[in-house]
């Protein structure tokens, strides 16, 4: 079988804070790749955010922060770090407009410890768990180095005064109305996706072509990175209106859908 290049976003795709990695979706990563596939994890977590769980399933390659960051077999392709102070200055703007700042780099996740929103106290914890030593203060001393900024949102936040200042720097996915997500322009899931693919074809005897590229996800900030690959699969747990704007729709993550997809396509 020819060679497949396989996408998969992490969260409600191939892992829940509540349940985990599903064991079927470990097996179907290594089913491809005894086929001979390459699974690719593609996420909006920046590398820092990601838990050894997750690297476990040895994935080929890495997109993360929404395309900020690639990594091919352990070896940085590229990386994008904001510039310190204006990561300062969109932190001091969300603090004004009432939204709890999580900044996400490679190496740390900078959280306002002194000032946790109780309704984030339960997911916190988890990352206190999994990457205690990546967790730092965001008002701490010194710079913080961050490629993305994400803000947990509740009843009082002003996320229109947010957009309205940054939305020409900014692209901003929201998540279920408690989550902004700020992606830096001229970034994306896609994005990392296309700097993938050149990076494979200009290696001698390694091209792998775009009608051979599977992608999955379950949420907006996957909606470009389905329609640029061949086969963009949403996953059954997606919401109404994500689900019905993408041509293949699978089961929930822990109910087989990735493995049940793979298998579909013939990949397994």
């Amino acid at each position: 079988m020819k060679r497949k290049i396989i996408f998969f976003d992490i969260d409600g795709t191939i892992y829940s804070y509540k349940t985990g990695i599903p064991r079927d979706t470990a097996e179907a990563f290594s089913l491809l790749k005894q086929a001979g596939h390459i699974p690719v994890i593609c996420t909006g977590r920046t590398k820092a955010m990601i838990f050894e769980e997750m690297f476990r399933l040895n994935a080929n390659a890495l997109i993360a922060g929404a395309g900020t960051y690639l990594e091919v077999d352990g070896t940085v392709i590229y990386q994008y770090e904001m510039e310190p102070e204006e990561a300062e200055e969109i932190i001091a703007c969300m603090e004004a407009c009432h939204i709890m700042p999580i900044a996400e780099g490679i190496r740390h996740l900078y959280y306002p410890l002194a000032d946790m929103k109780a309704e984030y106290q339960k997911v916190f914890r988890i990352y206190q768990q999994k990457i205690p030593d990546k967790i730092k203060d965001i008002q701490g001393e010194g710079r913080i180095s961050v490629s993305k900024i994400s803000g947990r949102l509740s009843k009082d936040s002003r996320l229109d005064c947010l957009m309205e200042k940054y939305q020409d720097r900014f692209n901003f996915v929201i998540h279920g109305g408690v989550l902004a997500e700020m992606i830096p322009k001229g970034y994306s899931k896609a994005v990392g996706i296309r700097r993938l693919m050149e990076y494979f074809n200009e290696r001698n005897g390694d091209s792998v072509s775009m009608d051979d590229t599977y992608a999955y996800g379950d949420s907006m900030n996957d909606f470009e990175m389905l329609n640029y690959v061949r086969y963009g699969v949403a996953m059954g747990n997606s919401d109404f209106d994500f689900k019905h704007k993408i041509k293949y729709v699978t089961e929930e993550f822990d109910q087989g859908g990735i493995i049940l997809s793979l298998r579909r396509f013939g990949l397994l």
